[in-house]
């Protein structure tokens, strides 16, 4: 059986995306209704098809051999899912969208200012069903088995020290951005005219509100790489030379510029304990599973009858 793959599918959190425009490829025939029982349990055909249409189905020109290994790791899958909560269910703990959502909420707060974060991915990440079986697993551990995954001062230190480069914060800028269409007539005059006007000690908002109300779509990399290829030298506070792309002529001002730096361990040490505790559930999975298959009586039904 897989366990090392479905351990890292589950503790990554990782929802294994449906594949668009593929048929399910999946019919009963010839499967039988059960596929397998552990401990007399059964694995329904039913739920085995479920996981594999919850993942894209198999392609309509599958061959017999490519359906009968999806449909038996699909049902591999369904067993560790069976394993692993009945042993949660002895602490009375059963994986939740709630619980997930308030796990990523803790990492949310946790997460040092600069560093990138994509809410609407956590909270999709909070309703995928592997996440909700990671946060469960460590609420488990944390009742019966606190010290497999405990993290020391030590071993977060180490885990620092050996990723710091992880944890460095890019230059980060202020701009105002003054931006013509090309497609406006006479762009390149007004946009000198422009910059004639700041040069000579006019607000830059004021002028860029005059000459640019829409403003402009760029982002934070593209401005940057404009100043590079066109005027690299620019200090802040002060407006660049008339910079172009294939589509508008620009004036760009950094009205401030913040160095880049590490973050502090002690700013991003919370954070990344929870990172280390994840990673010490995982390794935890793999034994806990091993052990459970040991002593549960599992039986296949033959894959296809035929």
């Amino acid at each position: 059986m897989r366990i090392r793959w479905w351990c890292g599918i589950l503790m990554l959190g990782v929802l294994i995306p449906a594949v668009s425009g593929v048929e399910s490829g999946l019919n009963s025939e010839n499967i039988p209704e059960i596929v397998a029982t552990v401990d007399g349990h059964p694995i329904s055909r039913e739920a085995v098809f479920a996981r594999l249409r919850g993942e894209g189905g198999l392609p309509s020109d599958a061959t017999p051999e490519e359906r009968e290994v999806a449909i038996r790791h699909a049902t591999e899958t369904e067993i560790y899912f069976f394993l692993l909560g009945r042993l949660l269910a002895k602490e009375k703990i059963v994986p939740s969208e709630a619980a997930a959502a308030r796990r990523l909420a803790e990492l949310k707060r946790l997460l040092p200012r600069g560093l990138p974060e994509n809410y609407a991915g956590l909270m999709r990440l909070a309703a995928s069903e592997h996440y909700r079986w990671n946060v469960a697993l460590q609420e488990y551990l944390e009742r019966v088995a606190p010290e497999v995954i405990a993290v020391s001062d030590a071993e977060l230190e180490q885990c620092y020290r050996l990723n710091q480069e992880k944890f460095r914060l890019p230059e980060q800028y202020c701009f105002g951005v003054i931006h013509i269409p090309k497609s406006v007539s006479g762009a390149k005059e007004k946009a000198e005219a422009a910059r004639s006007r700041l040069r000579q000690g006019e607000d830059f908002d004021r002028v860029a509100a005059e000459v640019d109300p829409d403003g402009s779509k760029l982002s934070q990399a593209d401005l940057l790489e404009l100043l590079r290829q066109g005027d690299p030298s620019l200090p802040a506070g002060t407006v660049s030379r008339v910079l172009e792309d294939s589509g508008a002529y620009y004036l760009i001002k950094v009205k401030s510029k913040t160095p880049g730096r590490f973050i502090p361990f002690q700013e991003i040490g919370p954070y990344l304990r929870l990172q280390l505790i994840s990673e010490k559930t995982a390794a935890a999975l793999g034994v806990i599973l091993r052990g459970e298959l040991e002593k549960a009586k599992i039986h296949f039904v033959t894959e296809s009858r035929q």
